[in-house]
């Protein structure tokens, strides 16, 4: 199977990956009778990047793929508020064996109860694929995010949104493959 077909097909499934993520939320403490634990989740249409050669959109030009498998939270008492500890899991492959390196763009947000952008911080996942391997797992990225609540209990109104900083032709690229899915 190509480098690109594997891709394609990396991304065919990304959208029943990110449904079963969307099921992940906090996992309650000790002091869940006065706390929640807002919802984790990956952003919509972001859940997925095709990394290309510069300029290029073609299957040819395909360097790798790479898409968020998971993403669980556990909440913690914080003074002020809550701090929402976030794993998040990726999974990454690459077209040809020549590729030796990628750089995953990710952010996490957080939102508050009518979806508006409270905080955004991004971060760059570096990785290397090893000799032999098409794809890998990667290594669990954890991130704090920190909720200044006065009531624990508000924190339920809150959302986290992972995702991968896409550009204007990545975002392009998932959109056409979600529309010309089966």
């Amino acid at each position: 199977m190509s480098g690109y077909r594997r891709a394609t097909t990396l991304l065919g499934v990304a959208s029943a990956v990110a449904l079963a993520a969307l099921v992940a939320s906090c996992s309650p403490s000790k002091d869940a009778a006065e706390m929640n634990c807002p919802t984790t989740l990956p952003a919509p249409g972001a859940d997925t990047i095709a990394v290309f050669h510069p300029g290029g959109q073609a299957p040819k030009d395909l360097l790798f793929a790479a898409q968020i498998t998971s993403l669980n939270a556990e909440c913690s008492r914080e003074t002020p508020g809550v701090a929402i500890h976030a794993e998040i899991k990726f999974y990454a492959e690459r077209a040809n064996l020549l590729i030796p390196d990628g750089t995953l763009p990710y952010f996490v947000a957080l939102l508050d109860a009518d979806q508006h952008v409270l905080a955004e911080e991004a971060f760059d996942l570096k990785f290397a694929f090893l000799p032999a391997e098409y794809n890998r797992t990667l290594p669990v990225e954890k991130r704090t995010i920190h909720l200044p609540v006065h009531n624990r209990s508000d924190a339920k109104g809150f959302t986290v949104v992972v995702g991968f900083q896409l550009t204007p032709d990545q975002l392009a690229f998932n959109r056409a493959r979600t529309a010309n899915a089966p």
